[in-house]
């Protein structure tokens, strides 16, 4: 009896995990969807190339090969704008140096990496790639959803309507076409096919790395 008990327990529990893992991954896709509608809908196409779900090879601070995972790469004549997507409900509370940003809902509250730092690595990502310094990148968190901030939102977070404004706030001269053609032509070489098996190996890497961080 008692093991049947801790069987149907346990059963319960992989279900809630299953059930929150696809979750996550349909706000995943969803947040990253609507980034791209916004950015191909409001920006003239003559003006810009974006690239979505770009995965980068990188060598990390421990020496050991992995990959780096972008969201989105905006290469344009106002400058190259790499965003994270996050598509989270309720209420934000975070800094820009903060480690760990906190969202609270109705009925729960967990934690997740500041996305300002996670998006800053994708930054050196592409720069290792493409020699374009990070310093020249603007590093950005879309966030899609109706969450809304209770702290003063950092420099560089924004709502999925606030991407169009925020990047004609530049100059519409800060790179050429030469420069544009030759970033789009260095990532599209370097990255990773869009695959199952890509995906696969990328969180491999994550859940290595982050055991390490925890065995320290």
């Amino acid at each position: 009896m008692e093991f049947l008990i801790i069987f149907i327990a346990g059963l319960a529990a992989g279900v809630h995990f299953t059930k929150k893992y696809q979750f996550n991954k349909y706000a995943v896709h969803i947040g990253e969807q609507i980034v791209t509608d916004v950015l191909k809908l409001s920006l003239p196409e003559d003006s810009y190339a974006l690239l979505s779900n770009v995965t980068l090879p990188i060598t990390d601070d421990n020496n050991q090969k992995g990959t780096s995972q972008v969201d989105h790469i905006l290469i344009s004549t106002r400058g190259v704008f790499v965003i994270e997507t996050k598509h989270y409900r309720g209420s934000i509370v975070g800094t820009h140096k903060a480690k760990q940003w906190y969202q609270y809902t109705q009925f729960d509250k967990h934690s997740f990496q500041n996305p300002l730092l996670q998006n800053f690595s994708h930054l050196m990502a592409i720069e290792s790639i493409t020699g374009f310094s990070h310093h020249d990148m603007h590093n950005v968190v879309s966030f899609t959803g109706n969450a809304e901030f209770k702290s003063e939102r950092p420099k560089g977070v924004l709502k999925s309507s606030e991407l169009k404004a925020f990047i004609e706030s530049f100059p519409n001269s800060s790179l050429s076409a030469d420069e544009i053609y030759y970033l789009v032509g260095k990532l599209q070489v370097h990255r990773l096919p869009e695959t199952a098996e890509t995906d696969r190996k990328h969180v491999e890497y994550l859940t290595t790395k982050h055991q390490t961080k925890a065995a320290k």
